[in-house]
């Protein structure tokens, strides 16, 4: 299993990386991870959120 990091997105749609909390990936499926958006300005290309649109909380694969 990778590295993932956990993002945060509030309801204004800011999103805040949180580099203390690193959790493994799944290799097979991101759920419940299901809603990829690209990400700029982060270390991390992508993230994958819980909820589609709204506040949520993401994972992204860590970048090496």
């Amino acid at each position: 299993m990778s590295k993932c990091v956990t993002y945060v997105r509030d309801t204004e749609g800011k999103i805040e990386r949180k580099p203390t909390v690193i959790t493994s990936c799944p290799d097979d499926s991101m759920e419940p991870y299901k809603y990829e958006e690209p990400l700029v300005g982060f270390p991390e290309s992508k993230v994958y959120w819980a909820n589609e649109v709204g506040p949520s909380v993401g994972i992204a694969p860590m970048t090496s």
